[in-house]
């Protein structure tokens, strides 16, 4: 089974779907500019492509602006050297202290174990995300499989000889020891959650329903501090870093006069 996947979502303007006219502090951008940006931004909703786009381009120009006004030059050859100016000139924050970082590393066990190993047997009875009809035959078949799993366990190599499309038939089914980032993670994710023994439920995946039966669990085990002590304050500190850059440009988005787009503040909008 495929352990990744990147799906490339293609957008393009069309005469039905117009680009807005944006302007920052009367200046307007090229709808050429906007409609060049978009490949930049992939999202099944074009209209949160718009968005992402546009809004990169409003805080790229805002940024650019304050450079100037800080006697910053940028041209074509240098324009990430010069924000990176602009920022280390503008942005400051506290480096996290040592108790902070303790504070962090308790607070947060979950995320300092060792990766958790599974040894797993599946079953998976295929059929292609966009048919649905066979999907649902599918989804049908994994449930009775499991029913009679239930009965005889003794029976799920066979089954998975004769029903598993996958090349792991030929070893009974068994994937061998799985652990996080080994396979697509719509499968993983529910694999993780699961106790030793047969699921009681099919697992989907975009390749079908998989009937999975957990042969071992090894659970992953606390890391002392002192091990993930430099992890721990690298992260606090680019925390620390990038919400000091997001206040900044916030307050340069609140100053300015922009129309033609609602600036949006969440992390995840911004884009520099």
């Amino acid at each position: 089974m495929s352990c990744s996947s990147h799906n490339h979502i293609e957008t393009h303007t069309s005469p039905s779907v117009p680009l807005p006219i944006i302007t920052i502090n009367g200046v307007e951008i090229p709808e050429s500019d906007l409609a060049n940006e978009l490949q930049y931004h992939q999202n099944p909703n074009f209209e949160m492509v718009v968005q992402h786009a546009g809004q990169a381009l409003v805080i790229k120009q805002l940024l650019f602006a304050q450079a100037e006004k800080d006697g910053i030059k940028i041209d074509d050859d240098n324009e990430e050297d010069a924000l990176q100016k602009l920022l280390s000139k503008k942005i400051s924050y506290n480096d996290p202290s040592e108790n902070d970082c303790l504070r962090y590393f308790e607070n947060n066990p979950s995320k300092f174990t060792t990766v958790p190993l599974m040894e797993v047997d599946h079953i998976l009875l295929a059929a292609a995300k966009d048919d649905l009809p066979t999907r649902e035959v599918a989804k049908n078949n994994a449930k009775e499989m499991i029913a009679k799993l239930k009965i005889d366990p003794m029976r799920f190599p066979i089954l998975a000889n004769e029903y598993s499309a996958c090349p792991s038939k030929k070893t009974g089914g068994s994937l061998g020891q799985i652990s996080k980032g080994q396979t697509v993670p719509e499968f993983e994710r529910q694999l993780m959650t699961l106790p030793q023994g047969l699921a009681s439920n099919p697992i989907e995946s975009r390749y079908g329903f998989h009937v999975v039966n957990v042969t071992r669990k090894i659970k992953g085990k606390a890391l002392e501090y002192s091990m993930v002590a430099d992890k721990v304050r690298g992260y606090l500190t680019h925390r620390a870093s990038h919400l000091a850059i997001q206040v900044f440009i916030q307050n340069l988005i609140v100053n300015a006069e922009i129309t033609g787009i609602i600036m949006k503040f969440e992390e995840e909008n911004i884009h520099i």
